[in-house]
């Protein structure tokens, strides 16, 4: 007869440690002494009682037995039911795993439907007979099964964002809610742009793709019936449920708009309004990375966390050992994916990590076509790795997932990782990009990219070598501006990897052997890079010197704290207050809780929180702007003022500026929305040619310069195919030149099409005949003037849904020629001409500007410094206004036809 277990039989420890000591099923030794030292600081009387405690152990170092210790000794001591939450579903059943098999802790997995959880382990939790582990999503929805839960433990709490906000957000994506989607575009296109209106139905560009917006808050407000009855029309479980939380507090969200998706949200969850999660006694937060901003704080929706110190040692040390390969240092683009090929078929198991969908595609289809691994995605892996570990030659690829994904040792010993987002939702890459705001996500975004290179390395002995691919991910790792911000084993990994990953390009002036040579170099360099992967998968005596390197680089290094940190810690109490306040109706509250954020915020005086500083003064604004709707006239001139304020401190958001016209006063200063459009597209050709040296920007200014200069001895006897040869080239350098300015450039190689066309907003577009084979001795014939004169009919035609209705296309043609035969007179309508060598040193002076701005460009969108590059170009007259201004004061028609 088997032996039957009484409730009262179950022991009761004094402490978490005597608890482990109990643990005779334990397949481990003996707790570390960081783990030691961090459960001495819980069982502290005075951490016990806390509502909300947080612990921050680096990844790999223990912190899932720490947590399950603390969960097991309340529920024994203290009778109380507890709740564990992981990210993913497969983390929920690797910690039930581990709790049952590694530390001899009972633990039951609740995943799935509520309807399917098996009723034993039902019971066990109600009477708090075990631990229950379940996904964020198992406690954060509608009708949760933990409604009365004790105690709840929050692991890898700082990946945790989007799966809390997700409960408080219906997010509509064009493919699976096309109706939906359209309807609401529908309602919105009377407060939003006819551009960006014409946006949704169109086929898409890159420049569409990662466009964001906002529906400012008033707009919203007026139609905040319109979108209820829409809305409540839907009966899909992926929109009812998350509106259903949303519906009665639409006024205290926000509307994001990109090409693909609308996302309706407020800024900080408001999970105090959840009973599952606030009526808890207690809810413990467990990170590898807290953050020293109040970053989980803002995660959460909680005003004050109380942080347990971090244990002595780990300041300097870090988990395990990373080789980190930059084979973009010395190859282009495509030879390093070749490279990253044979590596990976150096290696029984890979794992390379992605952005997005599309980059996944790419990369599954390179992978199909040089290797006969099979390939997992991240739904074959997400309830159990098990088939991935035990498959030789497989490759993982997971896109926009930087956690929740554990391969240790033989598991895998080779990550990608190609590229980072910085912004994982709509609401991040609005603040990021629109409002430059990417101060108050800088903890967030190293998070995410420390999670990414740590998802092989999970133990102090353990290693993984890591390749890093894409020009943001490699700007943000190789800039000693950035890399100060990490932590100093992890500077030390990235040093020693640049270093090993350098190779001096020589130049040659011998063309005819130069391509061979450059092939004979990169073959070199790809067996360098495979020579030390080797070494370092062997990790025998070769290895010991490269450790003794990086580790002794460590201990030279410190770790900086990050711009405005301290700051925004002081603010996140103010922020999480303001979210509640707006959430129950109590506008005047919101605002004095915005009052309080900025008025702290600028105390500061860092330019770095320009952008977060305007944001508050909107979100001021918008509730001064309700509580005046709702009939507190006294605030209707506040929310006049803040609406000035945010346009006065951030006059490149155009919207500020419209909101801000409702003031009567000071004026405030416009800014051109087509030189706004322009300069934000100069940034993001500055990042794509990369900040951390001038290489890929000096190739480009190159190619520019000998496309529209090419070395030419007899232009007057050139042939045909010369003169065609030499048209291309001044094309294909005018497009380019047109996109390093920050234009939305283009081309086309149909017939009769026009040469590049510069586009600057939605209403302004120049469009160019390239005249560039004629000489000054030539008279411009009828052809060349027909075809100018035409182009702005094929723009409409063609570019019609990149611009508005009432846009200014204004035709331009560029030659050397000063006269014109008389029977082209006729057609030359509003044609502006442009003389060959005016344009030249036009282009060379704007080019000088850009260059100037780069040297102070910091690498990312920032706010201070569009404002210095509208000056800049406003100075040299290369803005649009000055640029139609030039043409117009130069008609084709006023040439002599002598």
């Amino acid at each position: 007869m088997a032996l039957k277990k009484t409730r009262h039989s179950t022991i009761i420890p004094e402490t978490p440690e005597a608890l482990f000591r109990d643990l005779r099923n334990r397949k481990i030794e003996g707790l570390l002494s960081h783990q030691a030292d961090i459960l001495r600081e819980y069982q502290k009387e005075e951490t016990l009682n806390k509502s909300d405690v947080a612990l921050q152990l680096p990844t790999g170092s223990g912190k899932t037995l720490v947590g399950l210790l603390i969960g097991e000794w309340r529920r024994r001591k203290f009778k109380e039911k507890v709740v564990y939450l992981c990210p993913t579903r497969q983390l929920v059943n690797q910690v039930v795993e581990k709790s049952i098999n590694e530390y001899g802790i009972k633990a039951n997995a609740f995943t799935g439907k509520q309807k399917e959880y098996d009723p034993k382990i039902k019971t066990e939790y109600l009477r708090g007979e075990t631990l229950a582990v379940t996904t964020y999503s198992g406690l954060f929805n509608t009708n949760s099964f933990f409604q009365d839960a004790n105690i709840i433990i929050l692991d890898d709490a700082h990946a945790a964002e989007n799966y809390v906000a997700k409960f408080w957000s219906v997010l509509i994506k064009r493919k699976e809610h096309d109706s939906l989607f359209n309807n609401i575009i529908s309602v919105l296109k009377k407060v939003i742009s006819e551009s960006d209106y014409l946006r949704f139905f169109k086929y898409p560009d890159k420049s569409d793709l990662s466009w964001v917006e906002t529906i400012p808050t008033p707009d919203l407000y007026e139609l905040r019936t319109e979108l209820t009855e829409l809305l409540d029309q839907d009966t899909s479980d992926e929109i009812k449920y998350p509106w259903s939380v949303l519906r009665n507090h639409l006024f205290a969200c926000h509307i994001y708009l990109s090409f693909n998706a609308i996302l309706i949200r407020p800024v900080i969850p408001p999970t105090q309004t959840h009973p599952p999660f606030s009526q808890a006694k207690q809810r413990l937060y467990m990170s590898a990375t807290l953050g020293e901003g109040g970053e989980i704080e803002r995660l959460f929706g909680i005003e004050n966390i109380f942080r347990l110190k971090v244990p002595e040692g780990w300041d300097k040390q870090g988990i395990g050992r990373r080789f980190f390969f930059f084979p973009e240092s010395s190859l282009n683009q495509e030879s390093s994916l070749n490279l990253v090929m044979k590596m990976l078929r150096s290696t029984p198991r890979s794992l390379f990590l992605v952005p997005d969908d599309e980059q996944a595609k790419k990369v599954k289809e390179k992978i199909e076509e040089q290797t006969k691994y099979q390939i997992f995605e991240s739904k074959e892996i997400e309830t159990s790795k098990q088939d991935f570990i035990s498959k030789d030659g497989a490759v993982a690829v997971l896109a926009n997932r930087y956690d929740g994904i554990d391969l240790p040792k033989d598991e895998c010993r080779l990550l990608i990782v190609k590229d980072l987002q910085r912004a994982t939702n709509i609401q991040e890459k609005f603040l990021v990009t629109r409002l430059c705001a990417a101060v108050i996500f800088n903890d967030r975004i190293i998070t995410r990219m420390v999670q990414a290179v740590g998802r092989c390395t999970r133990s102090d002995t353990d290693y993984a070598a890591v390749v890093i691919l894409g020009d943001e991910l490699r700007n943000l790792l190789l800039n000693p501006d950035k890399q100060k911000f990490l932590h100093p084993e992890l500077q030390a990994e990235i040093e020693y990897g640049i270093e090993q990953s350098k190779a001096e390009k020589e130049e040659t002036y011998f063309a005819e052997i130069e391509d061979t040579i450059e092939q004979s170099k990169e073959e070199e360099k790809e067996r360098n890079f495979l020579e030390n992967l080797n070494i370092f998968l062997e990790h025998g005596e070769k290895w010991n010197q490269a450790e003794e390197d990086i580790i002794y680089h460590r201990g030279r290094l410190e770790q900086a704290k990050l711009p405005a940190i301290e700051k925004l810690k002081e603010t996140v109490s103010d922020e999480v207050k303001y979210q509640y306040c707006i959430w129950h109706r109590n506008f005047e509250e919101a605002l004095a809780k915005c009052e309080s954020v900025f008025s702290q915020l600028n105390q500061a005086n860092d330019p770095e929180l320009r952008g977060y500083i305007a944001f508050w003064y909107y979100l001021a604004g918008s509730a001064a702007w309700m509580g005046a709707k709702d009939g507190i006239t006294s605030m209707e001139s506040k929310a006049r003022d803040y609406f000035k304020r945010a346009a006065k401190v951030a006059p490149e958001v155009t919207w500020f500026s419209r909101l801000a016209r409702l003031s009567l006063e000071d004026e405030v200063p416009q800014v051109d929305p087509r030189l706004s459009k322009v300069i934000e597209g100069l940034e993001q050709r500055l990042i794509k040619l990369g900040t951390r040296n001038s290489t890929k920007f000096d190739k480009e200014v190159r190619a520019i310069f000998d496309n529209l200069n090419p070395p030419i001895k007899d232009r007057q006897n050139l042939t045909d195919e010369g003169r065609n040869k030499l048209s291309k080239k001044f094309e294909d350098g005018h497009e380019r030149l047109g996109k390093l300015l920050g234009y939305d450039s283009g081309n086309s190689t149909t017939h009769s099409a026009p040469d590049p066309w510069w586009i600057a907003g939605d209403d302004l577009c120049i469009v160019f005949e390239d005249h560039s084979e004629g000489n000054t001795e030539t008279t411009l014939g009828s052809v060349k003037v027909r075809e100018a004169a035409s182009h702005p009919k094929w723009i409409r035609e063609n570019k019609d849904t990149s611009l508005s209705q009432s846009a200014d296309i204004i035709p331009a043609l560029i030659t050397p020629c000063a006269k014109i035969e008389p029977d082209a007179k006729p057609y030359t309508e509003d044609v502006c001409y442009w003389n060959l060598e005016d344009f030249k040193k036009w282009a060379t002076n704007a080019i000088s500007t850009v260059r100037e701005l780069r040297r102070s460009f910091p690498g990312e969108e920032n706010l201070d410094w569009r404002k210095r590059a509208i000056q800049a170009y406003q100075d040299a007259g290369i803005d649009p206004t000055s640029l139609l201004a030039k043409l117009r004061q130069s008609k084709l028609r006023d040439l002599s036809s002598d």
